[in-house]
């Protein structure tokens, strides 16, 4: 500890204030989780990062009005390890569920105004249940993103 740190410590001290607590501060801002999970470092700095899932197009129950729902995602993490290798490995499973997902999906609900986003919560909520099963802290998957939506 240098002379200037040590002095500004005890000056805050004296001040009757607290000490900064820059590394918890720094920690605090990823998620602490439980063993069982499969352990990532925390990032250096808290920036998203995405995997793309393209081109998801299926029959859909569509009441007559549209056939086909076609949808580009991206999912959002903070952790690299995460969106670049973990998911990468479970793309195949991400998206025979999520294709499920969206076949059973209405026409009717999905035209509402808050239909893509609850249609948004869903393929989150598919995609953490993913990650759950195979060991992975579902928290660490912070949104998805709809970049296309198309209901024809």
């Amino acid at each position: 500890m240098t002379k200037t740190t040590a002095w500004l410590l005890s000056a805050l001290l004296t001040l009757g204030l607290s000490t900064p607590t820059i590394s918890m501060a720094e920690e605090s801002q990823f998620p602490a989780y439980s063993p069982k999970y499969k352990q990532f470092d925390p990032p250096a700095e808290k920036i998203p990062k995405y995997f793309a899932m393209d081109k998801n197009i299926v029959n859909f129950q569509g009441e007559g009005q549209a056939k086909f729902l076609a949808i580009d995602l991206k999912f959002m993490s903070y952790y690299p390890q995460l969106v670049e290798v973990e998911m990468e490995h479970l793309r195949p499973i991400l998206k025979n569920d999520i294709d499920r997902v969206l076949r059973s999906q209405k026409f009717s609900d999905l035209k509402t105004p808050d239909g893509p986003d609850v249609l948004r919560e869903e393929i989150l909520k598919t995609a953490r249940e993913i990650l759950e099963k195979h060991r992975l802290y579902p928290d660490l998957l912070i949104d998805v993103y709809l970049e296309r939506f198309v209901m024809q």
